[in-house]
């Protein structure tokens, strides 16, 4: 189904003139708004698409159809047309775009660390924030081994068993 629903048609991206707009049709009131605002009123009773049971067994051709129109605008202001008439859409960013968006910023999403080979770098942040025990990532990713001393020795193995595991090539130290 790519970026489709199994339930729901239509509710996945489409095609814009320079990128793709994801679009929720998740019930028949967004189902006939997203027919207007596409200027399609004919689609609310096409026996094609009428219903979502009808438009989930020809949604291939329902797609077609759509981003036969939806190709001829841009992802902005598809994105602008729906919200006006309530219809839930977004753009679909690439990875640039979505790192770069304000409100990733907003949420200290990318944080920039030290890297020990790299550098300054970016990197992900914390995907939640906890009021009472907010968290924060302080350092870069590891590199290949970097903790691998650590964690044995965490678990029983003294220094001179380690040396014989990365001399064998069980391990890699960092």
């Amino acid at each position: 189904l790519g970026s489709g629903h199994v339930l729901a048609a239509p509710y996945q991206a489409l095609r814009t003139a320079d990128g793709y707009v994801n679009v929720g049709g998740a019930n028949q009131p967004n189902w006939e708004r997203i027919a207007d605002v596409l200027g399609h009123p004919q689609w609310k009773t096409d026996p094609r698409f009428a219903l979502n049971d009808d438009r989930r067994a020809n949604l291939e051709a329902l797609v077609a159809e759509m981003e036969a129109v939806t190709t001829t605008r841009t992802t902005a202001q598809w994105v602008e047309a729906f919200d006006a008439a309530g219809v839930p859409a977004g753009p679909v960013h690439s990875i640039g775009q979505a790192l770069s968006h304000p409100q990733v910023a907003a949420r200290g999403a990318v944080v920039e660390v030290d890297h020990p080979r790299a550098g300054r770098t970016r990197a992900l942040g914390l995907p939640i924030a906890l009021s009472a025990s907010p968290a924060r990532v302080t350092r870069p990713a590891p590199v290949f081994g970097q903790h691998t001393r650590e964690v044995l020795r965490e678990t029983g193995y003294d220094d001179a068993q380690i040396d014989a595991l990365a001399a064998e090539g069980v391990v890699r130290l960092g």
